[in-house]
């Protein structure tokens, strides 16, 4: 993270937007000293969105748990039955 005055990060804005974008750094922005705005990368703040809706989402949230205590247990699927399941349900040609 980069902490940046408001005049410095307009100074330097596209190089800002290019870093966030592809190194995914954020840069927060000060006015007379305080944080006032941050500057991130469209994907991380698509990330940031997405994992607020699921962790909002009760129901979400459970099947996030069901996997994860599938995946502890070992209660895992290869590729190839995974595959052979979508063909006898007809997901999958």
């Amino acid at each position: 993270m980069t902490t940046l005055p408001v005049a410095d990060a307009r100074a330097r804005f596209s190089q800002i937007v290019d870093a966030a974008a592809t190194t995914h750094e954020r840069f927060d922005i000060t006015r007379n000293g305080a944080r006032v705005a941050v500057v991130l990368g469209a994907d991380d703040y698509d990330s940031l969105v997405e994992t607020i809706a699921i962790l909002s989402d009760g129901h979400l949230l459970a099947d996030v748990r069901a996997g994860i205590a599938d995946l502890t247990a070992g209660r895992t699927s290869t590729s190839a039955e995974l595959r052979a399941a979508m063909r006898e349900v007809g997901r999958a040609s």
